[in-house]
């Protein structure tokens, strides 16, 4: 497995897969894709990308910190979930984070995504809530 910086268009099938399946491309262009800053990584096994994550310099109101990131459109091709991919990309972001001195990775998790993140060192913030047609999330932080 390797893990790469790719583009924003290059994440766009696999989350149209894996986070709106039967939604068109435009349901995963996500505003901050081009944000100064943001990056985008891919995980891929013999060419193929099998999982990939997109990193914005975001703060979330309620979460301290002077220098966050958040994590969206983390998506694991299902035929490779479990094995590793998203865990070694969080990995490889948090290292690239903390040599640009940012202090705290942040996402709203899917409530079936939340232990992968625990595993991965991301606590709950507050309640549940929904996102209109996606379904329950929690906030997830972890410090860097």
């Amino acid at each position: 497995m390797r893990v790469l910086f790719i583009k924003a268009a290059d994440t766009y099938p696999l989350r149209l897969k894996v986070l709106r399946p039967g939604g068109i491309e435009e349901d995963v262009h996500f505003a901050n894709d081009r944000l100064e800053g943001a990056f985008h990584l891919g995980v891929s096994i013999g060419g193929h990308r099998i999982c990939v994550g997109s990193f914005y310099p975001e703060a979330h109101p309620e979460l301290s910190g002077w220098k966050q990131f958040r994590l969206r459109g983390m998506a694991t091709h299902p035929d490779f979930q479990g094995q590793g991919a998203g865990g070694r990309s969080l990995r490889f972001a948090a290292e690239h984070l903390k040599a640009q001195h940012a202090d705290l990775l942040w996402c709203n998790a899917r409530i079936k995504a939340v232990p992968f993140y625990q595993r991965a060192g991301l606590v709950i913030h507050g309640e549940a809530f929904e996102i209109a047609g996606i379904g329950t999330h929690y906030v997830m932080y972890r410090r860097l």
